[in-house]
């Protein structure tokens, strides 16, 4: 007598997720980044070699590659074209700010590259984007510890030693991480349904980081000044240098609103990821 075997069919509906809640469309997310993270590692691991597979100089492309922005302005300092900003010696004002300042740009511009390259690809597995998204994040969090140990490196040459109130740099960042990735995801989406979008957004960036006090403060600058004080890039990265370097946090009030409606959009943004999936993937 033959057995039939029970099979379970999942039927997956565009609009299947509008009734989930914030915390559901968290949770959800986070138990497929987990299952998934084999996979995640994996694919960090392919791409971390790929990058230099084939090249005379191999792995050595994947610490110097995200050196080159920062030894540009250190360069630069060195030539005196940049002086001490704050009691902090050039160089280490300067390549500390870069540093962040690409951290920030690679939490909106990796949502938005990997929604609009993998939609398709996703299609065609059960590979979910918010993996994917992660995958590209680990490569993001490689770069920047690599940018680190040369501004550790600046800051130890020049002797503008951090305060012991630094350490609580790394929680200073989270609200800083949340705003702009919930910014990428959200950009991500809308670049499905207009492609200008992530051309928009590169332009931006590229000019943004002259006019955020990245490169030298712009307090004593009429109109920069006071859009600054809504900036999310130029109030996270005053705090976070304040912080390490003068063990205050400079204008808090406006690092604490800034925090609080980041944590408050990057839930928004996560449940609007996550009910429109399936139609940025093209699940009809």
């Amino acid at each position: 007598m033959s057995v039939r075997k029970s099979q379970q069919i999942h039927i997956i509906r565009p609009d299947g997720r509008m009734r989930e809640s914030v915390l559901s469309a968290i949770r959800h997310l986070i138990n497929e980044i987990w299952n998934y993270r084999s996979h995640i590692r994996i694919i960090f691991k392919g791409r971390f070699r790929a990058a230099y597979s084939g090249t005379g100089l191999g792995i050595f492309w994947n610490y110097a590659l995200p050196l080159v922005p920062l030894t540009v302005y250190w360069f630069l300092s060195v030539l005196r074209v940049f002086p001490n900003f704050e009691g902090v010696d050039g160089a280490t004002f300067i390549t500390f700010g870069v540093t962040l300042w690409f951290l920030f740009a690679g939490c909106i511009q990796i949502p938005m590259q990997v929604i609009q390259s993998r939609n398709k690809e996703s299609m065609k597995t059960n590979f979910p984007l918010s993996a994917s998204i992660v995958s590209e994040f680990a490569r993001l969090l490689f770069d920047t510890m690599v940018r680190i140990i040369l501004v550790s490196i600046i800051i130890v040459s020049t002797q503008s030693w951090p305060t012991a109130q630094g350490l609580m740099l790394p929680f200073m960042l989270l609200p800083a991480l949340f705003l702009f990735t919930g910014i990428g995801v959200m950009l991500g989406i809308l670049n499905v349904i207009y492609n200008d979008v992530s051309r928009v957004v590169n332009i931006i960036l590229q000019y943004g980081i002259f006019v955020s006090g990245v490169i030298f403060p712009l307090y004593d600058i009429g109109i920069l000044s006071a859009f600054n004080a809504i900036n999310p890039f130029a109030i996270f990265i005053d705090a976070s240098r304040s912080i390490v370097f003068q063990g205050v946090i400079n204008n808090l009030q406006n690092y604490l609103v800034a925090s609080c409606l980041a944590f408050i959009f990057f839930a928004a943004s996560i449940r609007i990821f996550f009910v429109m999936e399936y139609r940025v993937r093209g699940i009809n």
